[in-house]
C-alpha cells in the first residue's frame, strides 16, 4: 500500500490494468451471449413488432432505390425515414433496409443482429473510455457491467432498433441535466436532435423525459425572472434565465426539422401526425384486445369509422375505473416489471440507500461548507427533480402498460438512471473529502460497487 502511495504512475498503470481487463471480460460476456441469442432468433419466433419491422423494410427498401427520370424531390423525400405503421418507428427498418434482404429473413436477421452488436460494443467501449476519466475505477465497471447485462444485452437478439434507442436516449437523458445545470443554446439544439432520433426509433418514453424537462426548466426561468427582478443575488449560477426561450425555439426546431418527413407521413395515413397505437391501446384490459384493435385500424379510414368518443382513452375508461382497479393493474406490471429487471433494481436500491445515507452524514457529521468547493452545484434541485420526476413518470406508465404492450423499453433508463446515480453519490463524495469527513465513505462506496458489479457477472453466469 505504502508503494502504490508513493508511485502514482504504479498506481496509475494498475488501475488500467484492472480497467483493460474488466472492459475484456464484460465485452467478451456480452458477445459470446449475444452470438447465441442472435443465432437462435428465428423467423417463426418474430414478436409483432419485429414483423412490423421486417414488413416495413421490405417496403422501405423501394424508397432507398429512386428514379429521378420524373422527378428530383419526391424520390428525394422517399429516401428519408418516414414509413409508420402507427406501431413501429420509421429509423430502424429503414436502416435496415440499407442491409437486410427480405427475401431472406434469416440472413437479415443474423446480419443486423451483427450489426447490432458490432455497435453496441464500440458504444460501450467509447463509455468506458468516458467514464474512466470522470469516476473512479469501481463506478465505471459497475456503470459499464449494468450497461452491457442489464441495458443492451436483454434487447440484443430482436430485430428492432432498441440498442440504437438506448443510445439515443442517453444523449438526450445527459443533454437535459446539462441544460438544466448550464443552458447554453447549443444543449438545447442537442436535446431537440437526440429527441428526435430516440423518438424515430421508439416512441415511447422521449416525450415523458422532453415534457419533464420543458415543465421544470420554465419553472427555473420563471424563479430566474423572479429573483431577478424582485430580490438581491445571493450567488453566482451559470444558468441564464433569458437563455431559455430561445433555446427551447431552437430545441422544437431541430425536433420537427429531423422528424417532418415521419409526420407528413403519418398525417397523410392517419389524419395525425403524432399518430400512435400505444396512445389508444394503453387503455385497453388486455393485450389480444390491443393486437385486435391495432389490426382493425390500420389507416384514416378505419379509424373513421370508429367515432372518437368510443376510441380506447382515458376519458372513455374512468366512469368505470375504481382505485381498486388501478392497484390491481400496477401491482401486475409491477410483477411483469420486477421479473425482467429485477437485478438491476436491487442494484439501484442499494446505491439509492448509499447515497441517502451519504447525504445524511454529509449534513449532520461534517462541517459546514466554507466556500463554493465544498458546496453543491447550484441548479443541483432542478436536476434531481427533474430526474424523480421523469423516472416516476416513465415507471408509472410503464406499469399501467404493462398488462397489455411489452415494457421492453424500460431497459434504455438503465444507463441513464445508473449514471445520474453514480454522478449524484461522486458528487457527494467529492464535497466530503473538501470537507475531510470522506475517506471511510469512499473506501465503502468502491467497495460496494466493485461487490455488485462482480454479483451481476456472476449471476449472469449462473
Amino acid at each position: 500500500m505504502a508503494a502504490l502511495k508513493t508511485h502514482p504512475r504504479l498506481r496509475f498503470w494498475l488501475r488500467q490494468i484492472v480497467l483493460l481487463c474488466g472492459l475484456g471480460m464484460t465485452l467478451w460476456l456480452l458477445f459470446s451471449s449475444s452470438v447465441n441469442d442472435i443465432r437462435k432468433h428465428r423467423p417463426e419466433q418474430l414478436t409483432k413488432a419485429e414483423v412490423e419491422n421486417l414488413e416495413l423494410m421490405t417496403v422501405t427498401a423501394q424508397d432507398l432505390k429512386p428514379d429521378f427520370s420524373l422527378s428530383f424531390s419526391e424520390p428525394l423525400h422517399k429516401m428519408a425515414p418516414h414509413r409508420s405503421d402507427g406501431l413501429v418507428q420509421p429509423l430502424w427498418p429503414w436502416m435496415a433496409a440499407w442491409m437486410g434482404d427480405g427475401m431472406d429473413v434469416e440472413a437479415t436477421l443474423l446480419g443486423t443482429g451483427m450489426f447490432r452488436l458490432g455497435f453496441t460494443l464500440g458504444f460501450l467501449i467509447l463509455l468506458t473510455l468516458v467514464c474512466s476519466r470522470t469516476f473512479s475505477l469501481a463506478t465505471t465497471l459497475w456503470l459499464l457491467v449494468v450497461a452491457a447485462l442489464d441495458g443492451f444485452l436483454p434487447v440484443m437478439p430482436f430485430f428492432t432498433g432498441e440498442v440504437f434507442f438506448h443510445t439515443a436516449l442517453l444523449l438526450l437523458w445527459l443533454g437535459c441535466i446539462q441544460a438544466l445545470r448550464r443552458n447554453s443554446l447549443w444543449v438545447y439544439a442537442m436535446i431537440g436532435i437526440s429527441a428526435a432520433i430516440a423518438w424515430l426509433f421508439e416512441d415511447r418514453l422521449v416525450f415523458t423525459i422532453v415534457g419533464c424537462f420543458v415543465l421544470i426548466s420554465t419553472l427555473r426561468a420563471l424563479w430566474g425572472w423572479a429573483a431577478t427582478h424582485f430580490t438581491t443575488p445571493t450567488g453566482i449560477s451559470q444558468w441564464v434565465w433569458r437563455n431559455h426561450w430561445l433555446g427551447l425555439l431552437m430545441m422544437a426546431a431541430a425536433f420537427f426539422f429531423i422528424t417532418g418527413p415521419r409526420l407528413q407521413a403519418a398525417y397523410e395515413r392517419f389524419g395525425d401526425a403524432f399518430f400512435s397505437h400505444v396512445d389508444h391501446v394503453r387503455w385497453l384490459s388486455d393485450a389480444a384486445a390491443a393486437q385486435q384493435w391495432m389490426e382493425s385500424h390500420p389507416d384514416s379510414a378505419s379509424l373513421a369509422r370508429s367515432p372518437a368518443l368510443d376510441r380506447p382513452s382515458l376519458a372513455n375508461i374512468l366512469p368505470g375505473l375504481t382505485m381498486n382497479d388501478v392497484r390491481e393493474r400496477l401491482f401486475l406490471g409491477g410483477k411483469i416489471i420486477h421479473q425482467d429487471m429485477h437485478r438491476v433494481l436491487r442494484s439501484f436500491a442499494v446505491l439509492t440507500a448509499g447515497m441517502l445515507a451519504l447525504a445524511l452524514m454529509l449534513r449532520t457529521t461534517t462541517a459546514r461548507p466554507g466556500h463554493a468547493g465544498q458546496r453543491l452545484h447550484p441548479e443541483t434541485a432542478t436536476t434531481v427533480i427533474f430526474v424523480l420526476l421523469a423516472t416516476t413518470l416513465c415507471v408509472l406508465t410503464a406499469l399501467w402498460d404493462a398488462r397489455v404492450l411489452s415494457v421492453r423499453h424500460l431497459h434504455a433508463l438503465v444507463i441513464p438512471l445508473s449514471i445520474s446515480l453514480v454522478c449524484g453519490t461522486e458528487g457527494l463524495l467529492h464535497r466530503a473529502r473538501r470537507r475531510d469527513g470522506g475517506r471511510w465513505a469512499t473506501a465503502i462506496h468502491a467497495f460496494t460497487l466493485g461487490g455488485l458489479a462482480v454479483w451481476r457477472v456472476l449471476a449472469h453466469q449462473a
